[in-house]
């Protein structure tokens, strides 16, 4: 669905999405923002992250390591990004790694596939961004469209529900009696 959702209603979506995120007063306070550079079928927040380091905001985004994992690189002020691994927009080799402290006070704003009402999370199945967010003391918002809602979505033990959700038409928070535990562990 998100694949055909037509030109003219994404760019309607995409910029109530930047709306909605940019009236967070999370997005307000915060110094650091973990992102992630759109695939073409994603929100594109190419915009607010330029607006936010224009205002003097950290961007980090996903840079490829080879490993076969992803770590978290610093932009410079050009926004200078190379074609990495899926022919996706990162960091170039050359550009500094986040350190820990960063992504710990880091508004985090995550891709997903599909999300539920209790702010569980569906990405492609690889566990990227819940290995990037182990850890971390960032807030998670995820950034959807309407149209990726689901009812319920099943979750494994290290899958890490989102803080908040924002779509084109909504902020969702997620509440603490909806997810006291999970597999036994308690949630933050």
């Amino acid at each position: 669905m998100r694949r055909n959702i037509p030109r003219a209603a994404r760019c309607a979506a995409d910029a109530a999405i930047l709306k909605q995120l940019e009236a967070l007063p999370e997005f307000a306070e915060a110094s650091v923002i973990a992102a992630y550079a759109s695939d073409g079928t994603e929100p594109d927040l190419m915009p607010l992250l330029k607006r936010a380091a224009a205002e003097g905001k950290i961007i980090c985004l996903p840079r490829w390591r080879s490993d076969s994992n992803y770590e978290m690189a610093v932009l410079d002020g050009d926004f200078k990004t190379v074609n990495g691994k899926w022919n996706m927009p990162e960091p170039p080799p050359d550009a500094p790694r986040a350190e820990e402290n960063l992504l710990n006070r880091a508004l985090w704003l995550v891709p997903g596939v599909a999300f539920d009402e209790n702010c569980a999370r569906l990405g492609r199945g690889k566990g990227i961004y819940d290995r990037l967010l182990a850890g971390t003391a960032g807030v998670s918002a995820g950034v959807f469209y309407d149209c990726q809602q689901t009812a319920g979505l099943p979750t494994e033990p290290h899958d890490r529900p989102l803080d908040i959700v924002v779509t084109e038409s909504q902020v969702r928070r997620r509440k603490p009696m909806n997810c006291k535990k999970l597999h036994g562990k308690e949630l933050r």
